[in-house]
């Protein structure tokens, strides 16, 4: 039987485990037949994990809270990065002079147009400058943030450092990073993996194994950064380009092979969004999606 996962978005380095483990012989080594499977919604794997059509998914931690359900189970966050808002320079100086800013975003809806607010809020407070909800706009477009940046967009919301902020360097795109670091708030810019609680319990061996070959693919990346780069580009069939080189040397840094099912670890993730008002999920609720 083949072991599936639904990644949370289109295929790109964050997933690097997962092409290293196929190419380089670790899913063979534990017996794992696996696809991977890339939605056509953000949210797609989640709702097939629920439905019992696959094995795992991939997703950020601040939508276990945002789509929470008594059956997901977080396996742990295998991928942390900055991220946040990313503003153009040229528009830093609007809010501070009471204008308008637009920002671009692939997923739009309160919750998470709130989480945006929020961090851009927070920014500005410690400038001592006060931002309001309605100066603040929030536009759905597809995931290329500079792309709709460039187009007249004043920031990006959702971006990851290791993507669009190596991206914007290349670019050469002047930018001011909105990050848990200067906008004090608990970071969130992660994968988890998860999977379903029913599953687990049924298949926790299985479970357990698939965990090991990925903690062992990422130790693997780390001691092989080139190899590990050179299939994720034999498997993507794309060229090596610079700019695409500096992305997967970002995104390795951003694995951790000791990763675990970590109440603890994501507990401030909840505790935020309770502060700012997105959420009522209850801790005891949100402890039951770890195993620890």
């Amino acid at each position: 039987m083949k072991t599936k996962l639904a990644i949370e978005w289109f295929l790109n380095p964050d997933h690097l485990p997962f092409i290293v483990a196929q190419r380089c012989g670790i899913f063979d080594k534990y017996g794992i037949e696996f696809e991977l499977i890339e939605p056509n919604e953000h949210y797609d794997g989640l709702s097939e994990l629920l439905a019992g059509n696959i094995h795992f998914a991939t997703n950020e931690p601040l939508h276990l809270i945002e789509q929470y359900d008594d059956n997901f189970l977080s396996l742990g966050m295998f991928f942390e990065t900055q991220g946040g808002v990313l503003l153009k320079a040229s528009s830093y100086e609007k809010l501070l002079n009471g204008k308008n800013i637009i920002v671009t975003t692939p997923v739009s809806n309160e919750t998470t147009n709130t989480i945006g607010f929020e961090i851009i809020r927070r920014f500005y407070a410690q400038k001592g400058v006060v931002v309001s909800r309605n100066q603040v706009t929030f536009v759905q477009n597809g995931f290329e943030h500079l792309k709709y940046m460039k187009e007249g967009a004043d920031a990006g919301w959702l971006y990851f450092y290791n993507f669009e902020g190596i991206e914007a360097q290349h670019e050469g795109m002047d930018v001011v990073y909105l990050d848990a670091k200067n906008a004090g708030f608990a970071n969130f810019s992660a994968l988890d993996i998860f999977v379903n609680k029913s599953y687990y319990h049924s298949n926790t061996v299985i479970c357990e194994t698939f965990i090991r070959a990925i903690k062992e693919a990422i130790i693997y990346i780390h001691t092989s950064p080139e190899v590990a780069m050179d299939e994720y580009y034999k498997y993507t069939n794309s060229e090596t380009t610079p700019l695409m080189d500096d992305i997967l040397r970002a995104t390795i840094r951003c694995f951790n092979p000791d990763f675990s099912s970590s109440y603890a670890q994501e507990l401030p993730i909840l505790e935020f969004f309770t502060e700012i008002g997105v959420t009522t999920l209850d801790k005891n609720d949100f402890k039951n999606a770890f195993l620890s």
